[in-house]
C-alpha cells in the first residue's frame, strides 16, 4: 500500500471558513509512514478537533482514517490559525510499534 503524495506547497479549501496549506510532506520509508506538516486557517471558527483533521487528511490522501495519527495541533494566539503535525502510516503494525501507548489508548487501538 502506498500514499499518494504531491500536495506540498498547495492550499486546499475545506469549507467557507477553513483552508489547509500543506507545508511539508516527507515519506519516511524506514518508519513506514508519511509525515505531514500543515497550516490550518480557521479565522471565523475555533481550532478543528483531532478527529476532524483525521477525517480531512484521510480523504485528501485517500487512506483509511485508522492509519492517520494527528500528533500535534498548536494554535497561534490571536491569529485564527494553527499548525499541525500528522503521520500517515502504511499499516496498523507500524502504528503499534512506533506510537506511544497513551496515543494508542486515545485512539482505542490498545486498552
Amino acid at each position: 500500500m502506498s500514499v499518494r503524495l504531491g500536495f506540498q506547497g498547495k492550499t486546499v479549501k475545506i469549507s467557507d471558513d477553513m483552508s489547509i496549506a500543506i507545508l511539508r510532506e516527507f515519506e519516511n520509508k524506514l518508519l513506514s509512514r508519511v509525515e505531514i506538516e500543515l497550516y490550518i486557517d480557521h479565522i471565523t471558527r475555533g481550532t478543528p478537533s483531532r478527529k476532524e483533521l483525521q477525517k480531512i487528511i484521510a480523504s485528501l490522501y485517500s487512506v483509511s482514517e485508522d492509519l492517520v495519527i494527528v500528533k500535534r495541533v498548536v494554535s497561534e494566539y490571536g491569529r485564527g490559525g494553527s499548525k499541525a503535525h500528522i503521520n500517515i502510516y502504511l499499516n496498523k503494525d507500524a502504528i503499534k510499534l512506533l506510537e506511544p501507548k497513551y496515543i494508542l489508548k486515545r485512539l482505542g487501538i490498545e486498552s
